[in-house]
């Protein structure tokens, strides 16, 4: 006879690969394909944390500046904001950021941390991980 832990074990892993919807700033669609035992949610049921199984490819659009395309790396951590909006998530490959007349490459195994400034457009941060 199973124990119902074992069951809410199977349970969990099958819900490893979510579909997030990011609706408000930042609208983008993707699976998340988390590592088991890795995923944490905010109070309201939203992804807030995971450590992604596999590379992920994301597209960010805004109205104000178009969009953005990254790849975040498998086995780092992913963290959202409590509306499902993504705040974070180390690079699996480089990437350009345009700020301005500005343009700074991002290389590959750094951090990116996307925030919302005051203008609607989208902000960047690149750091060392």
């Amino acid at each position: 006879m199973k124990s119902c832990s074992s069951e809410l074990g199977i349970f969990t892993s099958a819900l490893g690969i979510l579909t997030l919807s990011f609706v408000i700033s930042l609208p983008a669609k993707a699976a998340i394909g988390c590592e088991t035992g890795t995923i944490n949610n905010y109070s309201n049921g939203s992804l807030a944390t995971c450590i992604l199984s596999h590379d992920i490819n994301l597209q960010i659009s805004n109205s104000r500046t178009g969009g953005s395309n990254f790849s975040c790396k498998a086995k780092s951590y992913i963290f959202f904001d409590e509306k499902g909006q993504l705040k974070s998530c180390q690079l699996a490959e480089e990437i350009k950021i345009i700020q301005g007349n500005s343009v700074e490459t991002c290389p590959a195994e750094y951090r990116i941390d996307i925030a919302i400034a005051q203008d609607g457009s989208l902000a960047i941060d690149c750091h060392r991980y």
